[in-house]
């Protein structure tokens, strides 16, 4: 039987405004700064694994300022989908660079733990304002009733 997919997501020490980002799988890597302007991709991505979480298809855009990478979740059944693209601006064509479909615990868990290891950090506002903790609760309850379901289904 093949070992799924899983993937790993390294979101590094801000500085500036600038996150340091590192994306891996078995048959990918991808590695890159992203801006938070004009908006926080780390609460971005709290708010669409949520989504995700809840049946809901959502995206999130890394600004490299001008370019971009389009993280696109959706869920397909117990699946979770993962589309990559790049971009060379918010409003232009995109390039499709990676696609995987993995499940609640190749795709939504890895993203949570680097949310999750990323607010334990400490840095200055000047260079990242931090996770809404609201958001980041939610999140954990959500996760926490997952990983319960899918222990008890076992």
């Amino acid at each position: 039987m093949n070992k799924p997919r899983k993937i790993e997501l390294n979101l590094g020490n801000p500085k500036n405004g600038w996150l340091p980002i590192e994306l891996k799988s078995t048959d990918f890597e991808l590695e890159f700064n992203a801006s938070n302007i004009p908006e926080n991709p780390t609460d971005k991505l709290c708010e669409s694994l949520i989504l995700t979480m809840n049946g809901i298809e959502t995206e999130i855009c890394w600004n490299l300022e001008p370019e971009c990478y389009f993280f696109e979740l959706k869920q397909s059944g117990k699946n979770i989908n993962l589309n990559i693209s790049n971009s060379s601006g918010i409003t232009k064509n995109r390039n499709l660079i990676y696609e995987m479909t993995g499940d609640f615990e190749s795709v939504i868990l890895p993203m949570y733990r680097s949310l999750k290891k990323f607010s334990t950090l400490e840095f200055d506002n000047a260079d990242w304002i931090k996770i809404d903790q609201i958001k980041l609760n939610k999140l954990t309850e959500l996760v926490t009733e997952r990983k319960n379901y899918l222990q008890q289904s076992i």
